[in-house]
């Protein structure tokens, strides 16, 4: 088992990206770039064939890359229509690298970000015409993408809000998936160790696919707050997932009594949730907005939250405590090592 103490997070905010590294029970962390593009809502991509290549989704810059560990960046968005990118994931077998955006639109590229393709098609689904957005212009985006391990022609999406989208030809063609899935979709996740299992979170709860996305049926038995943020899945058992939740939209973050959040594990994959609380305040006026684990210490969950802080378990969600602050709000984390 790798140490924690060569730990590192790079931490998306909505001012740019963040690097933090573990010193003993804390993290210190610092500013390292991409200040002023806006929010990194997907977490930092570590190239699959050089972990010094680092690509950034930011709100306002689109695709960014570093090619020296995240100190140097230059924006890498010659193909793509939309600098208010969301999400960014990369195929384990192929390499290719996939970008959901605002408006909703999906970009893939097969050499590294140098040049995009447009999966125009997305945009022609006679669907489009209900996709929208609470905040004005109402504008939908692919607030997340999820790849088939097993078969790169697979593409699944999250579209706040407009349901679920799947490719099953690489991106040509797309059919939006509307049975038993919620219209406010946040994000998709394939199981690892049956890809036929899908599972999407939402503005609305858990909802789960056995049949590869045709169509899901509600998962969220135990989950009294239900606005969620991704999931994160145990690295060495699959039944084991973790994520946490709101227990109203954003609007209403600014109550007095906040958003109330609560942080959940499955251990059925699914079908049922328990709500954790060990090391945890009574009330969170925060909203999670970030969930991460560890693939080299799967027992590992990282939550980040609008007031800037993040909160860590290292013995599987049983106890938690708060290792960083300060940090403007926090929107994505990415786990990796020295």
């Amino acid at each position: 088992m790798a140490a924690s103490s060569n730990r590192v997070l790079y931490v998306g905010t909505e001012d740019g990206l963040y690097l933090a590294e573990s010193e003993g029970q804390e993290y210190n962390s610092r500013p390292l770039a991409l200040q002023g593009k806006g929010a990194l809502r997907s977490p930092a991509l570590i190239d699959r064939d050089d972990p010094r290549r680092i690509y950034a989704a930011t709100g306002r810059g689109g695709v960014q890359r570093s090619e020296d560990g995240g100190h140097t960046w230059r924006e890498i968005n010659d193909g793509i229509l939309y600098k208010e990118t969301w999400c960014i994931v990369q195929h384990p077998k192929t390499a290719e690298i996939f970008v959901g955006t605002g408006p909703s639109s999906v970009f893939k590229s097969s050499d590294g970000g140098d040049h995009w393709l447009d999966c125009e098609r997305l945009r022609d689904l006679p669907e489009t015409i209900d996709w929208t957005f609470p905040r004005p212009p109402h504008v939908s985006h692919v607030k997340g993408l999820a790849l088939r391990p097993d078969d790169p022609m697979v593409i699944l999406g999250a579209i706040e809000e407009g349901w679920v989208v799947r490719s099953q030809d690489g991106g040509k063609t797309w059919k939006n998936i509307k049975e038993g899935v919620e219209f406010d979709a946040h994000s998709v996740a394939v199981m690892p160790d049956n890809p036929e299992v899908v599972i999407a979170t939402s503005g609305q709860g858990v909802f789960k696919s056995t049949n590869g996305g045709d169509s899901f049926v509600e998962a969220s038995n135990g989950l009294d707050c239900r606005y969620m943020a991704q999931l994160v899945c145990h690295a060495a058992r699959p039944n084991v997932l973790f994520s946490a939740a709101a227990a109203v939209p954003p609007p209403l973050w600014r109550r007095p009594e906040g958003a109330c959040a609560a942080f959940y594990r499955s251990e059925n994959q699914g079908m049922s949730w328990q709500k954790l609380s060990g090391g945890l305040p009574d009330h969170f006026r925060a909203a999670p907005r970030a969930t991460a684990g560890d693939p080299e210490e799967p027992n590992t969950f990282f939550v980040g939250m609008t007031d800037g802080t993040i909160w860590l378990s290292e013995d599987g969600g049983e106890s938690f405590r708060q290792v960083l602050g300060g940090l403007p709000s926090v929107s994505s984390i990415r786990v990796t090592r020295h």
